[in-house]
């Protein structure tokens, strides 16, 4: 909108898109001091009077250049491949820049870190007794958890501790009617041993210290719970539960852990049982399973992955008898390496997040033992545990250990 005086002597009118026809020695000083001065606004009656009072469209006194009717072979090139290349450029940066964010979602979902235990909906307490605990770790971080055991047995020394691993989001309190339906006594309960569950969140996830969140520091915070719960329950029977990422961390863990490396340290020994749910592989696995298509640039950042949690290599230097002798030496005689041939691998069925191929693949590096694989049919994600199946083998196998511990 231009500002520019009307004929009258006292009066200046602000009109849009109009001009008024001035001689052309006075048109460049009438804009310059229109701007300059400022202008009051006058309104007209009708488009008569703009007419009559002499204005022009202001379209009219600028000059227009002649240009080209086809675009350059340049900014063709801009539009269709510079802008989505740029686009592509930016997304794979954020993707690693941010990688963190998306692999620990602990903030998932909203208000995930602040619940609280009285918030939890009655239901998800019946039948059971849960006590908020906290466990301490060397690098002064604090980890807060909960331990869940059937009504009436709280009081009991349990005969089995179950270590839950969690998967990459939510809280320990979301899993209340996982560990809800596992403590529901089988049909037959005669052997069924007296179970409590141990469900600590690793830093950054709940109300545990907030620090940030990566490979070395989880896998530290699962160390010191493992030790938490040897030194708190010295008769009981350990057996690791790994959901999701969880299941990559534990096998990371034990891959870590010795029988007897330490006389003065936990007896990891009494690790009796593994279990791994709709585990991760790894996590540049993962990153080529959501992007399977090889013409786009995410399909290779998976090399770009601070925190890999290779499952599969721990798996396969424990299963193995090649390889570097100190390292292989190392790893065969790791708590993971007696636990691999008899542990228990469940897969849902329907799996959107994870794909199937990655448990097959896990199970597939056990060369013997009573380790079974087991499909649970019209299973998500995270809902395996309302299936029957689930149940059945779940009791199943941690029965097994027990009375393999007794033998």
């Amino acid at each position: 909108m231009l500002r520019l005086p009307a004929r009258g002597p006292h009066q200046r009118c602000v009109l849009r898109g109009l001009q008024p026809r001035l001689p052309k020695s006075t048109l460049a000083a009438r804009l310059e001091l229109s701007v300059l001065k400022g202008v009051r606004f006058c309104k007209f009656r009708d488009f008569r009077d703009f007419t009559a009072a002499g204005w022009a469209p202001l379209w009219a006194l600028v000059p227009i250049a002649p240009v080209s009717d086809t675009p350059s072979i340049l900014l063709v090139i801009s539009v269709f491949i510079g802008l989505p290349a740029a686009l592509w450029a930016y997304k794979c940066l954020m993707l690693v820049l941010f990688q963190r964010k998306i692999i620990y979602m602990g903030y998932v979902p909203p208000g995930s870190r602040h619940e609280r235990l009285t918030d939890v909906h009655p239901s998800h307490l019946k039948s059971i007794e849960c006590e908020k605990i906290f466990i301490p770790t060397m690098k002064k971080c604090s980890l807060s958890g909960i331990a869940v055991s059937t009504s009436r047995t709280a009081s009991v020394q349990p005969d089995m501790v179950i270590i839950y691993f969690q998967g990459n989001a939510g809280n320990p309190l979301h899993r209340l009617p996982v560990f809800q339906t596992l403590l529901a006594p089988p049909n037959s309960s005669s052997s069924f041993p007296n179970i409590k569950i141990l469900a600590v969140a690793p830093r950054s996830y709940w109300k545990s210290t907030p620090n940030r969140p990566t490979q070395l520091g989880i896998l530290a915070d699962y160390t010191a719970i493992l030790a938490h719960a040897l030194s708190t329950y010295p008769r009981a029977n350990l057996t690791v539960y790994a959901h999701s990422l969880g299941g990559a961390a534990a096998v990371c863990l034990l891959a870590q852990l010795q029988d007897g490396a330490e006389p003065d340290g936990p007896d990891y020994s009494r690790i009796r049982g593994l279990v791994l749910e709709n585990p991760f592989a790894s996590i540049p696995g993962m990153v080529r399973a959501l992007y399977p298509q090889r013409w786009l640039p995410y399909h290779y950042l998976a090399p770009l992955a601070w925190d890999p949690w290779d499952a599969t290599g721990a798996m396969a230097a424990a299963q193995s008898s090649t390889g570097a002798p100190q390292l292989s030496l190392a790893v065969r005689n790791s708590v993971l390496a007696r636990l691999v041939p008899d542990m228990l691998v469940l897969l849902s069925a329907h799996d959107e997040i994870v794909p199937n191929a990655m448990g097959e693949a896990l199970h597939a590096l056990r060369h013997a033992g009573s380790g079974k694989l087991v499909v649970i049919p019209n299973a998500l994600h995270d809902s395996a545990w309302k299936e029957r199946a689930w149940r059945v083998e779940m009791q199943r196998y941690i029965t097994d250990v027990q009375m393999r511990a007794r033998t």
